[in-house]
Parts: C-alpha cells; sequence; structure tokens
C-alpha cells in the first residue's frame, strides 16, 4: 500500500470504539463511508468470521473500508486471511511484534497498519514491511521521517488537530464526542443520518447508565476494580491501565520477587524465604510504576492475602509506594488499621459472609474507632482460593444472589459503606443486575486475563483462552481451602505422585506451615504458581474463575471496560 490507498474523497476515518448492546456502529461507519474495524478472537471460528464479515459487506458505500483487527490474533492466521480476502477485506491492522504463530502475515499480501506505541516499533514495522502506521498524536511528527501514511488515534479535538498539522493522513477517532471536532465534522453528517434517534442519541451524550463508584475520598468513573492475581498477572502493567480508565486497579503482593525490579536471594531456582519471595521494595516500585501508569485517573490499590508470610511487611510496603487502597481477604484482616495508623489509604476487607463482616466491624470499631471504606463480598464463583469448603462453593445457598442480602444487612448495621461483589461477574448485564440487587459495584479477575495489558505470560493467558468449561473445577491446596483453576496434565501427575518434588524454598503462605499443606496435596503452590506465571504449561498451576470458559477475546483494558460499562469510547472518561 502506498500513499494513495489513503487519498479518498474524505478523510479516512478508523472506528475507533465498539457500540453497546446490539447497536452495529462496524455497519454504520461504513454506511458513513468510514473505515469499519471488526476484530478476531484470539482463537477465531473462521465460519462465524466469514458470516460477518459478508454482513458487513453488504453496508459498503463509496469511499468505505473494511479492515480486520488482529491485535487479539494468536492462531489459525490461514483461515482468517482465507475469510478476509473472500470478504473483500481491504486491510489488517496488527501490533509491531506478531507471535511467531502470525509472521506469515507480514506476507499477506493485503495492506497492513501496524500500530506502534514509540519510533522503535515504527522503525521495526517499516522493516517488516508496513504499509502505514496508527500512532498517539504525540507521535505523528517524529515518524514523518519514515515516509509511511500516519493515521492518528486521538481522544480529543486538540489532539487531533495537532496530528492533521503533523501530517497525519487519517483519524481514528477514540470517543463518539470527537465527532464533533472540525476535522470530522463532515463525516459525523453522514453518520448521523445514517443512524435512528436512539444511536444519534448515543453519539451525542453516551450511553452509561452506571453510577459512580466513591470509596473513602475516592471518585471512581464506573463501579468497576479489577480482582488482584498473583502470582504475577496483575501487577504494574494490568493495574496502571485499569486506573487510567476510571476504575480500581489491584496489584497483587505476592511474589513479588519474581518481579523484573526484585533481586532477591535464589535457592534451587526460586526466592529463598519469605523476604526474598515478597521483597517490600520491589512492591512499593511496582504500586509507584502502575501509579504513574494511571496518569491520575482512577485508582491504583493492593491486594494482600492475610495468609501470606510477611503481611505487615507488605502492608508497610504499599503504603511506602503511595497505595490508595489495600484490599486483603484469605482470612479476616482484623489488624489491618493498626498497621497503616493515620495513612489516608482506604481499608477493603473480602469476605463471604454477613458473620465475616460483623467480626470486622466489630473489631475495628472497639479496637481502632474504624470501619471498613468498603466490603468486598466475594462468591463461590471466582478463580483461586475460596472462602467456602468444597461442598460449601456447590450449595446453592452460597450464590452472590443469595448471600448478598445478609451482608447489606450486617452492613446497614453500621453504616452506608459500598458492597463490591465478587466471583462470576461478567457482563454489563451482570454488573447491573447486582446493582439491582443493592451492591454498589463489581470486583472483576477473570476478564481482565484476557487483555494485552494484562501482566502475565502469553503461555498463561492462552491456557485461559483454551480452556474448556468442563477443564476449569476446584482443586485442593496446600491452604486448606479450595481453589479453582484449569485442570491441566499437572494435576494428572498430582493424583499420579509425579508433580515437581516439593522444596518449600520460599515459605509464601502461613496455613500451609512450611511446606506440610503442600505436602497433603501433593504440590507447592509458590512454585507452580510462579511457573503459571513464567509461562510453564507443563508444571503450572492456573487459576481462572468459573467463567474463564467464555473468555475469546485479547483486547486493550481501555476496549474491556468500554465494553463492561457500555459508554463508547469511555466518554464519561474522556470526553
Amino acid at each position: 500500500m502506498s500513499e494513495s490507498f489513503f487519498n479518498t474523497a474524505s478523510l479516512p476515518t478508523l472506528q475507533g470504539w465498539q457500540a453497546p448492546g446490539s447497536m452495529d456502529f462496524q455497519a454504520a461507519f461504513l454506511r458513513a463511508g468510514g473505515w469499519a474495524l471488526p476484530r478476531t478472537e484470539a482463537f477465531p471460528d473462521a465460519a462465524k468470521l466469514r458470516e460477518r464479515l459478508h454482513e458487513l459487506k453488504a453496508s459498503m458505500r463509496e469511499g468505505a473500508r473494511i479492515g480486520l483487527d488482529l491485535r487479539g490474533l494468536r492462531d489459525s492466521a490461514d483461515s482468517v486471511m482465507a475469510a478476509a480476502r473472500e470478504a473483500g477485506v481491504a486491510f489488517l491492522l496488527h501490533t509491531a511484534e506478531l507471535p511467531p504463530s502470525l509472521t506469515m502475515l507480514r506476507h499477506a499480501n493485503l495492506p497492513r497498519i501496524v500500530a506502534v506505541q514509540n519510533a522503535e516499533e515504527a522503525a521495526q514495522a517499516k522493516a517488516g514491511g508496513a504499509s502505514g502506521l496508527l500512532a498517539r498524536p504525540g507521535l505523528v511528527a517524529a515518524l514523518r521521517h519514515l515516509g509511511l501514511p500516519v493515521m492518528a488515534t486521538a481522544d480529543t479535538e486538540a489532539e487531533a488537530k495537532q496530528a492533521m498539522a503533523d501530517g497525519a493522513v487519517g483519524l481514528q477517532p477514540r470517543t463518539p464526542a470527537l465527532l464533533d471536532a472540525s476535522p470530522l465534522a463532515a463525516f459525523r453528517a453522514r453518520l448521523m443520518a445514517g443512524l435512528d434517534s436512539m444511536a444519534q442519541s448515543l453519539v451525542r451524550k453516551g450511553a452509561c447508565t452506571l453510577p459512580r463508584l466513591r470509596i473513602r475520598n475516592l471518585d471512581l468513573a464506573y463501579p468497576i476494580q479489577q480482582g488482584g492475581m498473583g502470582v504475577g498477572i496483575s501487577w504494574e502493567g494490568l493495574a496502571g491501565a485499569v486506573a487510567h480508565e476510571g476504575c480500581v486497579g489491584l496489584v497483587s503482593a505476592i511474589g513479588t520477587g519474581y518481579h523484573g525490579a526484585a533481586n532477591p536471594k535464589m535457592r534451587l531456582g526460586r526466592p529463598d524465604g519469605t523476604d526474598s519471595l515478597n521483597p517490600p521494595k520491589a512492591l512499593e516500585w511496582i504500586i509507584r510504576e502502575a501509579r504513574e501508569r494511571s496518569g491520575g485517573r482512577g485508582a491504583v490499590g493492593v491486594n494482600i492475602l492475610c495468609a501470606i508470610e510477611g503481611y505487615e511487611s507488605a502492608v508497610q510496603a504499599s503504603l511506602a509506594g503511595g497505595a490508595q487502597m489495600i484490599v486483603s481477604g484469605a482470612g479476616l484482616p482484623l489488624g489491618l488499621p493498626g498497621m497503616v495508623g493515620d495513612a489516608d489509604v482506604a481499608l477493603v476487607p473480602i469476605v463471604s459472609s454477613g458473620r465475616a463482616l460483623s467480626v470486622i466491624c466489630k473489631q475495628w470499631q472497639r479496637k481502632y474507632s474504624r470501619l471498613p471504606d468498603a466490603v468486598v463480598l466475594e462468591g463461590p464463583e471466582s478463580g483461586g482460593h475460596q472462602g467456602f469448603s468444597h461442598d460449601g462453593c456447590l450449595d446453592p445457598a452460597h450464590t452472590l444472589e443469595n448471600i448478598l442480602p445478609e451482608v447489606i444487612e450486617e452492613r446497614d448495621k453500621w453504616g452506608d459503606f459500598p458492597i463490591l461483589v465478587a466471583g462470576g461477574v461478567w457482563d454489563h448485564a451482570d454488573i447491573q443486575k447486582f446493582l439491582a440487587l443493592g451492591a454498589s459495584g463489581v470486583q472483576m479477575g477473570t476478564r481482565f486475563i484476557g487483555t494485552f495489558e494484562c501482566d502475565a505470560s502469553p503461555i498463561f493467558k492462552e491456557v485461559i483462552l483454551r480452556a474448556k468449561a468442563e477443564d476449569i473445577g476446584l482443586m485442593k491446596s496446600p491452604v486448606g481451602m479450595p481453589a479453582r483453576g484449569v485442570r491441566t496434565t499437572l494435576h494428572e501427575r498430582i493424583e499420579a505422585g509425579t508433580a515437581p518434588q516439593i522444596r518449600c524454598v520460599s515459605n509464601c503462605l502461613s496455613p500451609c506451615g512450611h511446606g506440610k499443606g503442600a505436602a497433603a496435596v501433593g504440590y507447592c503452590i509458590a512454585d507452580r504458581l510462579a511457573d503459571a506465571m513464567k509461562g510453564d504449561q507443563e508444571n503450572g498451576l492456573f487459576f481462572t474463575g468459573s467463567n474463564g470458559a467464555k473468555l475469546r477475546d485479547l483486547i486493550s483494558v481501555r476496549d474491556l471496560i468500554e465494553e463492561l460499562t457500555q459508554d463508547p469510547g469511555l466518554q464519561r472518561v474522556y470526553a
């Protein structure tokens, strides 16, 4: 593709957001002469993709083009390309770094636009034969010397105008509000002409009906908190990105000795002892970096398991790093207020019953004259460790819908602090359902595994993305309570007694009793979770919630939150 590809009668306008609900803005963009951008699943069904592309083809008008967003594609490149060619796809969009299984896209004989974050990626894209680039407005001028056409992805009118002045050949408006900008006025008129009154209202005002979430002195744009996931699944990359989009991002405090910022003492290839497994300075660094990435939006908190060895050290490191919230479960954090003193940090315990909340409130009020700033109610569909016995997890009486009323009743005895529900929350409809039942917001973990920013290895994400419903279930854990994850060949080896040797080098969780719990169930949880984080499919333990089998897309945090909130372009944050 040369400059001529972009030399259209009107400014090339690339679809920059997905519509909420059943509204089809991809087709609307095409009817307005824009460039629609459907995206593929990580491991797509080629027949479904082909059907969708042919549906879109019927909406084409002069100047319109159908592209294909391959940034989340991880396999089946041949069948995807066959469907694309058959439907007349005009161009592909992908990242500068392609997984080994997708390198054939460089020889796809279709124009390729490469999304880049910096000049180095842009140079790499040009060397790989890119036809054009997609970049932030501030990067456009710096890429001019490469001689490639650059489209700019912009949130504001000022950004759009800067990009055009710097030589951008087209725009990707990331919010409907940007359609009011002068460079896009003509496109907006065509788009609005093809929409019904409801869709026009959406473009003008946005569709988000979810309430804001207020916890202590934090005012969050959306009532969504990303759950802490360890080892190494939610560190600065994920937590910072979630906060940047107006929600709460939680760093997991356990296993930070495996982070690149740490320099732990090692033995037998593992962090040697608690101080090496959970070095306070590494946790401080992760939190500071997450807050830097948040850009001052949302909130960055820390999830600290009560069962973690070195609990108070993790609390102090969280304060030193600037955590705005400490979330604590896997036990009752009865002494937490005493550890934080008068620090301005929100304290949020995790409970699974009204009784547990009662115990916490009584202790905190009596001993520290303080109550929780919010509480997370975690039901038995969550990933990782559960707050119920194995049989309790399967008891219909313990569903979130059934245990929420008792927790609301107990909360009301002490005040009106928010209740966030967790475990099995999947989409916008679930969020609305639990808000209607009296919750103030939700905590979600599994959905965020399927994001580019999730700190886990590509293999970890692939294991979850490929998992079927029958692969996910409860399993024994060294801490004495069941956990939920993907059953892999590791579990067959555990049952056969051939799993990796238990050495308890790191001494991670106190209920394990320095390896006694591990010996009872046949594996060391710290070692196996760390292996999963690093992408060791043979020896890793891959935690996920019961909805993990629904996960099919690998997308950006921004796109996920847009989907969950049904706020196109996250106008509450960006407009």
